[in-house]
């Protein structure tokens, strides 16, 4: 009895024990399924995670561009300077760079360049990420240039290079030399051989004026003009039209013509040959002013040599953040190129 007791036990074990074997199999095969379920989930949760980090980082590369901050240094606040700084502002808003973080400024004169010094100085202190400047006097700005550059910051020279200083970005201006040296030899055609032509030209030791000056003179001299005097009027409209008062009273009826090296000073001279009541002399500017562009409705100007200011400081802006964002490098120089503009084609460019 003990014994049939004993074997119906055994096999009651036996049965329960398969059973149990039973449901683990069962078992086994529904988390095998959950598992797979859950891995597909798990693949679309990564997914979408990626997704939003992807937009995440998106958001934050676009946070870091309008976190960024850009420093403008001119040598004034002419039209010309104006226009380069309307340029790279725009470029950079374009780029999402809040306005609030673009700083443009420039010294009260062209003739005092340790202003500039102190603005530079003032950009880095202020953790500008680029700084566009045009320079006003080399031996002046290069060292603190260095310093800019030495703590990170893309420096862009626009409009006015610093030759000094190699640790630049790039340079994007005209070719001054080759731009006052054609424009002489355009403006040679409106004249007769032999013509006398006097220059007003920018402040003593800017490289562009220099450059502008010397391209001027030869380009004259090689169309057969002459010379007879070079002034600085160092960009000032009234300095230029007293210049050029005391020219007319030097030079009684002997002038021909007037080249000057921004249209600044083109104004002045018209000014101050009308008002002498002189007729006859014929101007040339330098620049694409509006002022200067207005005097072709009356005569007063003869031609202007254009560059392009607005497109500078545009390029300038979108090389620097190319070099800051991309680490892309460009040519040490570009250049912005020129128009020439006369009584045909004044109205394209009067705004």
């Amino acid at each position: 009895m003990k014994k049939r007791l004993m074997s119906m036990l055994l096999v009651g074990a036996m049965v329960l024990a398969m059973t149990a074997c039973g449901s683990s199999n069962d078992s086994g095969s529904s988390t095998d399924s959950s598992t797979e379920n859950s891995a597909d989930s798990s693949a679309e949760d990564s997914t979408d995670s990626s997704a939003e980090g992807s937009s995440e980082e998106s958001s934050s590369a676009d946070a870091d561009v309008s976190d960024l901050k850009v420093g403008i240094i001119m040598k004034s606040s002419d039209e010309f300077q104006n226009a380069v700084v309307q340029g790279a502002t725009d470029a950079a808003i374009e780029a999402g760079i809040s306005k609030s973080n673009i700083k443009a400024v420039a010294p009260t004169s062209e003739s005092d360049a340790y202003q500039q010094v102190t603005s530079v100085e003032d950009m880095i202190s202020g953790g500008v990420d680029i700084l566009l400047i045009s320079c006003q006097e080399e031996n002046a700005l290069s060292s603190v240039l260095q310093k800019a550059a030495d703590a990170g910051i893309k420096v862009v020279m626009v409009d006015t290079d610093c030759s000094l200083f190699e640790d630049k970005v790039t340079y994007i201006g005209t070719d001054n030399y080759n731009a006052a040296y054609e424009g002489a030899k355009e403006f040679a055609t409106h004249l007769e051989e032999g013509s006398n032509v006097v220059i007003l030209r920018g402040k003593l030791g800017d490289m562009n004026h220099e450059n502008r000056t010397k391209g001027l003179t030869e380009g004259l001299e090689e169309s057969g003009m002459n010379v007879l005097e070079v002034q600085d009027a160092n960009c000032e409209t009234d300095k230029a039209a007293s210049a050029m008062e005391a020219w007319l009273s030097k030079y009684q009826g002997e002038i021909d013509a007037v080249m000057v090296t921004s249209d600044s000073m083109a104004v002045g001279a018209a000014t101050a040959i009308k008002g002498a009541g002189v007729e006859g002399i014929k101007v040339c500017g330098f620049d694409g002013f509006q002022a200067a562009l207005s005097l072709f409705e009356t005569s007063e100007i003869e031609m202007i040599i254009a560059q392009k200011p607005y497109e500078i400081g545009q390029d300038g802006m979108k090389d620097g953040l190319a070099a800051l964002l991309d680490g892309e490098t460009f040519d040490p120089y570009i250049d912005s190129g020129i128009a020439i503009i006369d009584a045909d084609n004044y109205k394209d460019y009067l705004k």
